[in-house]
């Protein structure tokens, strides 16, 4: 009988060290691609919450006739709700809403909020983009109001990443220079009430079209300064939202506004423009006490540009490449100015 013998060959080492770097081409080959697709996602995701908003201011303009106000100015300095606040029925937060006090509140928690039963723990999460890499809420001291009324002592606010536009920079006749604290532009499709305006903006107003005309735009990315020596710091502050109140806040309540409003900015420097912390010629470098001044830039952790709701409802992603004076005619809602292509 005839014994056959079967040879047993494992892989030598030359042949291991090949399939191991032929496996980590592929992988270097496919990870762009993954990441790719993954942004590709969160961007349809940032423009279907940008779209949401669209129809929520359009449904709130159907409602009462003209696009919700970023802030009321107040007699007594307590900080009025926001624009955002004000579209709460037209989101599905009718419950909070209809459970807050307007009269006599101060939305900032920094005097009574006495709606913090909801505002402190309200998170909607279609008003952040997935592509955020900053933190989602501000986190400041209740008031001793608040806590008298039973509030935590740390409390913590939304902060949303949709900034409502106001105008352009010292675009046309309603625009205000307010000494140190700034100037002030009217010109957007979202704007306050104040001693030098009185009428929120509705269709009407929008002269230059709904299509042609920003509503809102994406602040979802750290605000970069540069300083003397070239280095850039990131500000994860530096944003429309980034103070007291987060999101549910519309800013100054005084007359003079306080030098800031809240959720709105009017555009005086390009898409995820870099400001310099020294002698910047457009003026949104540091801010005062870190608070959020009259022209915060957008900007966006997409690539390229950032995404913009139109005044009719549609949502564009616009290139941070777009020449300047196209953006601000686009912030512009009445300039007679014809936008062309973007």
């Amino acid at each position: 009988m005839t014994t056959s013998r079967r040879s047993h060959r494992g892989f030598t080492l030359v042949e291991l060290l090949v399939v191991i770097a032929i496996i980590g081409v592929l992988i270097a080959l496919l990870l762009p691609a993954v990441q790719q697709a993954r942004e590709a996602a969160r961007r349809m995701s940032c423009s279907n919450n940008s779209k949401q908003l669209g129809l929520a201011l359009h449904n709130y303009h159907d409602t009462h006739g003209c696009f919700p106000v970023g802030a009321i100015a107040t007699t007594n300095g307590e900080r009025p709700a926001s624009w955002l606040v004000r579209i709460w029925p037209f989101i599905e937060q009718s419950a909070a809403y209809d459970q807050s006090t307007f009269i006599g509140n101060d939305w900032s928690g920094r005097g009574f909020d006495k709606n913090w039963r909801a505002t402190t723990v309200l998170d909607i999460a279609f008003l952040n983009c997935p592509s955020n890499p900053m933190t989602k809420y501000w986190t400041q001291t209740a008031s001793s109001a608040m806590t008298s009324d039973g509030c935590p002592s740390s409390i913590k606010y939304q902060i949303p990443d949709y900034v409502g536009c106001t105008g352009v920079y010292n675009g046309g006749p309603l625009t205000n220079w307010n000494g140190y604290h700034g100037r002030q532009d009217y010109n957007g499709v979202l704007t306050v009430l104040d001693v030098r305006n009185s009428e929120p903006t509705s269709f009407k107003h929008i002269t230059d079209g709904t299509s042609n005309t920003i509503a809102l735009g994406e602040q979802s990315d750290f605000i970069k300064i540069m300083d003397s020596s070239g280095t850039v710091t990131k500000k994860d502050t530096y944003r429309a939202w980034s103070w007291h109140g987060g999101g549910w806040s519309g800013g100054g309540g005084a007359e003079n506004d306080e030098g800031y409003w809240k959720g709105l900015t009017s555009v005086r420097a390009g898409i995820n423009y870099v400001p310099s912390t020294t002698n910047d010629p457009f003026g949104v470098g540091d801010y005062w006490y870190g608070r959020p001044g009259f022209h915060t830039i957008y900007t966006s952790a997409h690539p390229g540009g950032a995404m913009f709701t139109l005044g009719d409802g549609s949502v564009r992603f616009i290139s941070e490449n777009l020449n300047f004076t196209t953006l601000g005619r686009l912030a512009n809602r009445h300039d007679g100015q014809v936008v062309g292509e973007y």
